[in-house]
């Protein structure tokens, strides 16, 4: 029997996946969520606890009375403006570390909470540890291939991200003819995309993890919508990283992009 699990869940279709999986496999779990996050799926069957930001006292306590150990960050959330947080006394502890950091980049910001969390004696797992949502090697999904010119694009991608690392942003960007079109920063990759309409022609999306990110949170995902709106602004194919992007319903993906004529190739 697996352990209980705790699910905080953010926006888009992951926790609910990992929802059913857990059901699946008999797994007990306990869900939170963000008060104030705009979520398009449904948990009122679920008992979700909501919290805000500065709740940690309350967080920890429900954590502790249901025996929960093992946690995950799953989903999408809004970053929240940290100056106007209400918080406990345990959350502004977490407040005074967070704001210690020289960028407040997604990431940065994740390691602290995950670290904090991790000292409290949490165990803090892995989205792809518990759902099957990756793909381990390089390679071509579906029919369609990148061209030489989507390829010395993809490369220029790559140099890009790592590079854009350094100020935690950039998981996403777009780029046409050997020139860097846009870069994914707070509005999220969807909106980037829908940006890019018309801009260049032949153009890619490259996804990747940030150098250096942790694996435990907020790694890159990609789903039907990503290569629907990726068709509509013109890009020709996606580029995602090997063990690194979260692929979600990944057989009705490839078929979508088969039928929009986009390239995926796993980098």
């Amino acid at each position: 029997m697996q352990d209980k699990l705790g699910i905080f869940a953010g926006r888009g279709k992951l926790p609910q996946m990992l929802i059913e999986d857990c059901q699946k496999k008999g797994r007990e779990f306990v869900v939170f969520l963000l008060e104030g996050e705009i979520y398009e799926e449904d948990y009122s069957a679920f008992s979700a606890t909501k919290l805000g930001y500065g709740e940690v006292e309350k967080f920890l306590r429900i954590l502790h009375e249901n025996e929960v150990k093992n946690l995950v960050f799953i989903g999408g959330v809004t970053k929240p403006n940290f100056s106007a947080l209400k918080v406990d006394k345990t959350g502004a502890i977490l407040l005074t570390k967070i704001l210690a950091n020289k960028i407040l980049g997604d990431d940065a910001v994740l390691r602290t909470v995950i670290n904090f969390f991790e000292k409290k004696g949490l165990k803090i797992l892995r989205i792809d540890e518990l759902l099957d949502c990756v793909v381990s090697k390089k390679s071509i999904l579906g029919k369609h291939f990148p061209s030489a010119e989507n390829l010395v694009d993809i490369a220029l991608g790559i140099s890009a991200v790592k590079y854009f690392s350094k100020f935690d942003v950039g998981q996403s960007l777009v780029v046409a003819q050997k020139q860097i079109i846009a870069v994914e920063a707070l509005e999220g990759t969807d909106e980037m995309i829908k940006r890019c309409k018309n801009l260049r022609q032949n153009s890619v999306l490259v996804k990747m993890k940030k150098f250096g990110q942790s694996r435990k949170a907020d790694l890159p995902t990609i789903g039907v919508e990503t290569v629907k709106n990726c068709a509509t602004a013109g890009i020709k194919g996606i580029a995602i990283q090997a063990n690194s992007t979260l692929v979600l319903e990944k057989e009705k993906l490839i078929e979508t992009a088969d039928e929009l004529g986009l390239f995926l190739t796993v980098i």
